[in-house]
């Protein structure tokens, strides 16, 4: 893996065509399906720095990962009040 690789939470969001909070919001849900030191690591020593994200792994994983119900995740979307 090369740094290349890893990317910001914003970036990997766009990636995967997903609102960066609902990115977040599905690292943080319990049944996550990103894990850490495979679809991502912390990119200091401290509790407060930005994650970062491995673009390919990350990328795997929610594509094969199961949907949730509509109602147990925010999409964020456009357009939605």
């Amino acid at each position: 893996m090369s740094n290349q690789d890893w990317v910001s939470s914003a970036t990997m969001a766009q990636a995967l065509g997903i609102h960066p909070q609902t990115l977040r919001k599905l690292r943080r849900h319990p049944i996550s399906l990103f894990r850490e030191g495979r679809d991502y690591r912390w990119a200091g020593i401290s509790t407060s720095s930005p994650l970062q994200w491995h673009i390919h792994k990350t990328n795997e994983t929610f594509t094969k990962s199961r949907r949730m119900p509509a109602d147990e995740i925010e999409t964020y979307s456009k357009g939605r009040k």
